[in-house]
C-alpha cells in the first residue's frame, strides 16, 4: 500500500493538473479533520499534498489556484452558514450560497498567501525550505485572526486540541503554537516522502516526530495532574433551548420569560455563588422593562444567588448586546457590553452598498460595541465575561485575564446553527480559551453546548443536548498565570525574521575573471 501511494505522489509531480488536484486532495482531508467527524490528524495530512507538488509550480499559478483552493477550504469549514441565511434571513438558497461564497473568496486569500509565500521561499531557496512552512503559516494565521476585524474562527491548532495531551500546549504558546507543530508535521513527511534518501530530509523528519513526540508526552503529564486548588465553589447555568424563529416574536415572549424564571428558580437551596444566563435570552431590553427586572430580582432573591443575565442593554444613542450581574438583594453588581460585534450578525459594514443583500441587510440593527473588558466582581470571583462570538479572540480573553478575570463565562445563543456542526466548533473553540488561562470556564447556550469546563479543558459537567435544561458545577477562582497569559503572541517574530531572512533575494558571488 505505501509504494501505491509513493507511486500516485510521484503521478502528481509529472501530471499537469498535479495542483489543483493536490489542493483538492487536501480539502477533502480538512474537510475530514471537521466536527463532527473529528479526525484531527487529517488536518496535519491535508497540508502534505499541496506541500508536496508545490516547488514544481510557477509563482502565480500558486497564487491562482491557492486561492481558488483556500476558498473551497473555507467553504468546507463555514458551509453550515448557509442555511443560516436561508431559514432566517429570509434569502433565497443561490443568494444565500453566493454571499457565504464571497465571504469565503475573501479567507481564501490568507491560504493563498501563504502558499505564494511557501512558493516564494522555495524558488529562491531550494526545496529543502519547505520546512518554513510553520513559519509562513503561523503569520498568515495571525493576520487571518487581525484584518478587517478578524475571523479566527477554525484552523489546523483546533483541529490538534482535539487530543487532550496536545491541548495543554496552549498553556505556553496559546493556539497559534499548536498550529506551528501541525504544519512542522506536515513539512516533514513531505520533506521525507520527497526525498526520503536525502540526508537533510531523513534528518528533518525525526527532529520534527521528537519535538511532536515531547509535546504529546508532556501534555499527557500534565493534562494528568490534578488541578490545583479545590473545586468548592458552586455555581449554576441555564440552556433554555428556544428556536431561533420564537426568540425575537413577541407572541412567545412570555412563555420564554417563564421558562428562564422556572429554570432558574429550581436552584433554591442549592447554595450557588453564581448563576449562568444566555445571551439576550429574553425578547425584553434590560433597562426598559422595569416588570422583566423585577421578575429576575425575585428569583436571585429566592435563590440566593448572583445572576449574570445576557440582554440588550440601553445606551444614549441605542443599544448593546450586553450581560448585567444582578445581586441577591436586587442590587446591579456590575455589566458588560460585548466589544468585538459580529458583520451582518450585529451590525452591517457598507451597508448602503449590499443593495443585492437587502433581506439580511434590513433586518440587523446596528448595535453599539462596549469600550471595556474590565471583568465584573462577584461572590464567585472576578468574571472575565465574552459574549458568544467574542471568545473566539485569544487576545481578548488574554487581555481580561491580565486585567485581574479569575473565572471565564461564555454566554451564547447558537440557536441559529441548530442541526450544523457550528455549535460545537464554536465550544470547541471557547474551550481552548479556558487552557491558555488556566481558567474555569462556564459556559450557558441557548442551544448547543452548556456546561463547565476546567483549566485542563475538560468538560466537567454539562446539560443533554435538545430542550430546556438547567445545571451546576464546582469551579475555583484562580489567579495563575500561564506563559501564554504573560508573552502572548509575542514569539511570532521570531517566525517573522526567519521569513524576512529567507524571502530576501539570495546575492551570488561575481565569478571572477581571467587576467
Amino acid at each position: 500500500m505505501g509504494g501505491r501511494m509513493w507511486e500516485a505522489l510521484g503521478g502528481l509531480r509529472s501530471d499537469r493538473l498535479r495542483w489543483p488536484l493536490s489542493l483538492a486532495a487536501g480539502i477533502v482531508l480538512w474537510a475530514l479533520s471537521l466536527p463532527p467527524y473529528g479526525l484531527g490528524v487529517l488536518a496535519v495530512l491535508a497540508f502534505v499534498p499541496p506541500l508536496y507538488t508545490l516547488p514544481e509550480e510557477p509563482l502565480g499559478r500558486v497564487a491562482a489556484w491557492g486561492w481558488v483552493g483556500g476558498t473551497l477550504w473555507e467553504l468546507a469549514t463555514l458551509w453550515w452558514l448557509i442555511p443560516t441565511l436561508v431559514r432566517y434571513g429570509g434569502i433565497a438558497e443561490p443568494v444565500a450560497v453566493a454571499l457565504i461564497l464571497a465571504m469565503c473568496c475573501v479567507m481564501g486569500l490568507y491560504m493563498a498567501g501563504f502558499l505564494w509565500t511557501m512558493a516564494l521561499i522555495v524558488q529562491r531557496r531550494g526545496e529543502h525550505f519547505l520546512f518554513a512552512a510553520p513559519c509562513v503559516f503561523v503569520l498568515w494565521e495571525w493576520l487571518r485572526g487581525h484584518l478587517f476585524t478578524g475571523f479566527p474562527w477554525w484552523g489546523p491548532g483546533y483541529a490538534l486540541s482535539l487530543y487532550p495531551p496536545l491541548l495543554q500546549v496552549t498553556r505556553i504558546g496559546g493556539i497559534l503554537s499548536l498550529s506551528f507543530l501541525a504544519l512542522l508535521a506536515a513539512a516533514a513527511l513531505t520533506l521525507y516522502l520527497r526525498d526520503r534518501r536525502n540526508p537533510i530530509n531523513a534528518l528533518l523528519a525525526p527532529a520534527s516526530v521528537l519535538l511532536f513526540g515531547c509535546a504529546l508526552l508532556w501534555g499527557w503529564w500534565f493534562s494528568g495532574r490534578p488541578v490545583s486548588g479545590e473545586a468548592k465553589v458552586p455555581v449554576g447555568y441555564l440552556q433554555p433551548d428556544v428556536p431561533q424563529s420564537e426568540k425575537w416574536d413577541p407572541a412567545f415572549s412570555g412563555q420564554i420569560e417563564q421558562r428562564l424564571l422556572d429554570l432558574a428558580s429550581s436552584f433554591r437551596h442549592y447554595g450557588l455563588k453564581l448563576m449562568v444566563w444566555p445571551e439576550s435570552c429574553t425578547p425584553f431590553e434590560w433597562d426598559g422593562d422595569e416588570a422583566y427586572r423585577a421578575k429576575v430580582q425575585e428569583v436571585a432573591k429566592a435563590t440566593q444567588a448572583p445572576i449574570l443575565v445576557g440582554s440588550l442593554l440601553k445606551t444614549n444613542t441605542g443599544y448593546q448586546n450586553g450581560a448585567v450581574l444582578v445581586m441577591p438583594d436586587g442590587a446591579e453588581g456590575g455589566r458588560f457590553a460585548k466589544t468585538h460585534l459580529v458583520p451582518f450578525g450585529e451590525y452591517v459594514p457598507l451597508r448602503a452598498l449590499l443593495f443585492f443583500a437587502r433581506p439580511v441587510v434590513d433586518i440587523v440593527t446596528d448595535l453599539e460595541p462596549g469600550d471595556s473588558l474590565k471583568p465584573i466582581e462577584s461572590p464567585a470571583g472576578k468574571l472575565g465575561v465574552t459574549i458568544c462570538y467574542e471568545g473566539i479572540f485569544p487576545e481578548l480573553v488574554r487581555s481580561q485575564v491580565r486585567m485581574g478575570a479569575e473565572i471565564l463565562v461564555n454566554i451564547t445563543n447558537d440557536a441559529w446553527y441548530r442541526g450544523t456542526p457550528g455549535p460545537a466548533q464554536h465550544f470547541l473553540i471557547e474551550r481552548v480559551r479556558a487552557v491558555e488561562t488556566d481558567r474555569f470556564l462556564i459556559r450557558s447556550a441557548n442551544m448547543g453546548v452548556s456546561g463547565v469546563v476546567n483549566p485542563r479543558g475538560r468538560l466537567e459537567t454539562t446539560t443533554s443536548p435538545g430542550g430546556p435544561a438547567a445545571f451546576w458545577g464546582l469551579i475555583n477562582a484562580r489567579n495563575t498565570v500561564t506563559p501564554w497569559t504573560v508573552v502572548g503572541n509575542i514569539w511570532l517574530l521570531l517566525p517573522l525574521g526567519v521569513i524576512v531572512w529567507f524571502v530576501r533575494p539570495v546575492r551570488r558571488s561575481p565569478s571572477k575573471r581571467p587576467l
